[in-house]
């Protein structure tokens, strides 16, 4: 209205209004009082649950459960207050009696409301890694008190089943886990092994761990070429003195082929003039055998040479054969050993007997001897050069081979290496997975059951018909100050003066007439009051 309310005006507007102000507050006070009174009881159950710390020390025995108290409360609380379970619960204790026919929605917003938990904590400063909760209540309200009390012990049994149960399973899904990867990763080592067993089996030749025996085999078989070479070359040397001798000796063996033939050619003329049995025919047939007996050696040491020839001949193919073993080589190198020994004492023996001519055979015999033993000493040679051969390649791809060998044991390594200590902690969840099942670990224990309510925790029957008294008076306040300024009304000489902007020269006071016998609780604060109805306009 334009102006700020003096204390004056609050009087006038109480002494104008008083039964806007009264009325209201004689009918919403008793009312209130009376819907307090009607207000039904309710109980409430309440009980405690600890929280224990583990028993054993964590260094040595760490749990696998790391979500601190108040998080797995938390947690726990959504799992028990699920639509399901809280039904369960209801129906169990018969809660919600069947005359109430309340819907399931409403039966399970009347349960979560009813329930209630509540953390005890304490302050472990900032730098504390543990959240500080200590315990926990648990309370459930009803307008019965039994199953208040039912109710809430029913609460607390599922928050321990519940902690145990997942925490149980929490240690046992660690366990499995670290089990699989155990064994996904011993398949891997094993894989490793098998793949660098099979690569040692194929690089065995050429391995880095031989390679000193391959430089040792290289040098002695180096060594035993060159002595090879040394016995041929001396064989060579041997050879050749002994074809210069045999060619020293043709003289003497042309002057018995001459001989031979000037015998064969007076036999010639002799068979020409005389008979065959003419004595003098006989003796140059006598002669020519003779001289024939000394150009040729015997038939044995003929045979024995062709066998020698044969044995080397069956050596040489046994040697080319590719499925050749080395038993059949070495009774093929015997059997030639034997022949060249059985040559050799024939030529001793017919020599010493004087059978054959010395000069021819013994040499043609050693010549044949050291023919062979050249031969031999040639293949020994390139059976050398070919392990030669075969050692520089091993000790030339060696480097290559460690190289891979190496990258297959450092992975080998590394697996292994994991697969330690995915087993350690595998243990350790074992270890884990015992303490909680003996219940050992960190657990919530009931400190103080659930009692049966013997007095309603609410309602606060006092409080709330205070409440009711200053709600009566709050509403008359309000329904008289409405009525003030709906009506508009003049209400004292501040108003008056704010609404002609000047100060009054006097203020008249009321003077109550006959008709006006009400009581003025405006003559309890001032004598002097203002005539608002009589006020002339001058004023």
């Amino acid at each position: 209205m334009g102006d700020e309310f003096s204390l004056e005006d609050v009087l006038i507007i109480l002494q104008r209004r008083f039964w806007y102000f009264l009325i209201p507050v004689l009918v919403i006070a008793p009312l209130g009082i009376l819907t307090v009174m009607l207000l039904p009881p309710k109980y409430t159950a309440k009980g405690t649950i600890l929280v224990e710390s583990q028993q054993i020390p964590t260094e040595f025995i760490r749990s696998t459960i790391n979500a601190y108290a108040q998080e797995r409360i938390q947690t726990i609380r959504q799992r028990v207050m699920t639509r399901n379970r809280l039904l369960q619960v209801a129906d169990k204790y018969t809660v919600f009696p069947r005359t109430t026919r309340l819907s399931e929605s409403e039966r399970v917003d009347l349960m979560r409301s009813g329930l209630n938990v509540s953390l005890i904590t304490i302050d472990r400063g900032r730098r504390s890694a543990k959240d500080g909760t200590i315990a926990f209540t648990i309370s459930y309200t009803d307008r019965d008190p039994a199953k208040a009390y039912l109710v809430a012990n029913e609460f607390m049994t599922l928050f321990l089943s519940e902690d145990v149960s997942t925490r149980t399973a929490g240690a046992s899904n660690t366990t499995e886990f670290f089990e699989r990867e155990a064994a996904k990763l011993r398949a891997e080592v094993s894989a490793i092994e098998s793949r660098i067993s099979n690569f040692k089996v194929e690089n065995a030749d050429a391995l880095p761990e031989h390679l000193n025996m391959h430089l040792d085999m290289l040098e002695r078989t180096t060594r035993e070429l060159n002595s090879t070479l040394r016995s041929i070359e001396s064989l060579e040397e041997e050879k050749r003195f002994l074809e210069t001798q045999l060619t020293s000796s043709v003289g003497s063996e042309n002057g018995l082929s001459q001989e031979l033939l000037r015998l064969e050619g007076e036999l010639a003329r002799l068979r020409g003039t005389y008979l065959d049995t003419y004595p003098e025919i006989q003796a140059k047939r006598s002669e020519i055998a003779a001289i024939k007996r000394q150009l040729a050696p015997s038939a044995e040491i003929q045979r024995l040479r062709a066998a020698l020839r044969d044995a080397e001949a069956a050596l040489f193919a046994t040697e080319r054969t590719e499925t050749v073993s080395a038993e059949d080589i070495a009774a093929a190198e015997t059997v030639v050993e034997r022949a060249r020994d059985a040559l050799s004492e024939k030529i001793s023996r017919e020599t010493r007997n004087g059978a054959t001519d010395i000069s021819g055979v013994q040499m043609e015999g050693r010549l044949a001897i050291i023919e062979n033993r050249i031969r031999m000493l040639d293949r020994s040679s390139d059976g050398l050069r070919a392990q030669i051969k075969d050692y520089e390649a091993r000790i030339g791809s060696t480097p290559a081979v460690e190289r891979d060998l190496a990258g297959l044991t450092r992975d080998y390594e590394n697996t292994f290496q994991e697969y330690q200590e995915v087993r350690g902690k595998q243990q350790d969840a074992q270890l884990a997975e015992n303490l909680e099942e003996n219940r050992q670990a960190e657990k919530f224990s009931i400190l103080e059951p659930a009692l049966r309510p013997d007095r309603p925790t609410s309602p606060d029957r006092i409080k709330l018909s205070i409440l009711a008294i200053f709600a009566a008076l709050a509403a008359g306040g309000g329904i008289g100050l409405a009525a003030e300024i709906l009506f508009s009304t003049i209400r004292g000489r501040n108003h008056v003066a704010g609404l002609v902007d000047e100060h009054p020269i006097a203020v008249i006071p009321y003077i109550p007439g006959d008709k006006d016998k009400k009581p003025s609780l405006l003559s309890l604060f001032a004598r002097r009051k203002i005539d608002v109805d009589n006020m002339p306009e001058a004023a």
